[in-house]
């Protein structure tokens, strides 16, 4: 693991003095600067106060590349910012919490496809009646559909990749270590990230190295 820490603090030395204009997605944001690293204290207090043991390989970037910053897409967010759930319900408050203390429910694609159609449908019947209350009372509905709790189990919110879809770390179950999207606000449901081109599951570092990779190589062809 060293070895590839090693390699990513090179590639991302690399990107940076490649990509000076800040022309790839994303680094207008974060400038392809980490935040200060993280201690084993903090990161202990962190598992502590939260009922967790996080993956090896993200601790690893905590401790020895940074709490943070430079990453795939809009950045990778801090570890206490990664705790919080952006999600548009009404019913709930502006954003709420990740229960990192239990198990992340999924090996595979969730979705809801056929309560999805069948609500939509009503939905349209109701736009097209003029009936805003009944058109209301419907999309939330369909956020209850998709909110479910279970769905908020063991993981960390990551990064913003943009329109509402937001990566994943899951951090307890038996994806533990691997990365995974939610894309419940456009009804794309939760899956295995594959955003960086990849056809297999990716754990932490081999996500971050590949979008290393990626964005060498556009910046080198353009």
């Amino acid at each position: 693991m060293h070895e590839q820490i090693q390699r990513i603090k090179n590639k991302l030395k690399q990107l940076k003095e490649a990509d000076t204009e800040l022309e790839q997605f994303g680094a207008e944001n974060h400038e392809y600067l980490l935040n200060p690293v993280l201690t084993a204290d903090e990161i202990k207090q962190f598992e502590s106060a939260y009922l967790v043991s996080l993956p090896e390989e993200y601790v690893a970037f905590l401790t020895m590349i940074g709490n943070g910053g430079a990453g795939p897409f809009y950045g990778v967010n801090t570890l206490a910012d990664s705790r919080m759930m952006y999600f548009d319900n009404s019913e709930k408050a502006a954003h709420s919490y990740f229960d990192l203390s239990k198990p992340f429910p999924y090996t595979e694609r969730w979705h809801v496809d056929e309560e999805l159609a069948v609500l939509y449908e009503k939905i349209e019947q109701a736009y097209e009646a003029g009936d805003e209350v009944l058109e209301e009372k419907l999309l939330q509905e369909k956020l209850d559909l998709i909110d479910l709790p279970e769905n908020d189990y063991g993981r960390l919110n990551i990064s913003d990749y943009g329109c509402g879809i937001t990566i994943s770390l899951i951090v307890n179950g038996k994806e533990k270590g691997n990365m995974w999207t939610d894309d419940r606000v456009n009804d794309g449901g939760i899956y295995p990230s594959a955003e960086l081109e990849n056809t297999e599951k990716l754990s932490f570092l081999n996500w971050y190295e590949l979008w290393l990779d990626n964005a060498i190589e556009e910046v080198a062809a353009r």
